[in-house]
């Protein structure tokens, strides 16, 4: 009997390697049940790799925040929300399958700008 042996990438959607801060909520029906930050590692329209410093218990339902680096006519910045499950918790990263998406503005764009630039001089 042959066996045959699957090799290669067979996801459908193609990944883009992303490194952008994000915050998250794991939900449990209608509360929080805890929160925390990373960074995206890479994006498909199916998903999301994500590090963060602690494990998470996979299926939960989970809510990003991730900040996007784009111009939204005078708003300097825009956050990508993406909701969807926990598909997947190790030493590689957070997996989550997402279920759907928008793109949102932030609400405070100065205090956005002075966060993500803290550390920048400007000359």
């Amino acid at each position: 009997m042959a066996t045959d042996t699957i090799r290669g990438d067979r996801r459908l959607q193609r990944r883009y390697p992303l490194e952008l801060d994000l915050e998250f909520r794991i939900i449990n029906g209608d509360d929080v049940v805890s929160t925390g930050a990373g960074k995206t590692e890479n994006i498909s329209s199916g998903g999301v790799l994500f590090s963060a410093a602690d494990g998470m218990p996979s299926g939960s339902k989970v809510e990003l925040a991730v900040r996007w680096p784009a111009v939204l006519g005078s708003t300097p910045f825009l956050e990508l929300r993406i909701y969807g499950r926990l598909v997947r918790s190790d030493s590689q990263g957070v997996a989550v399958r997402m279920s759907r998406y928008h793109f949102g503005t932030l609400g405070n764009p100065r205090t956005a700008f002075e966060q993500i630039f803290t550390s920048a001089v400007i000359q």
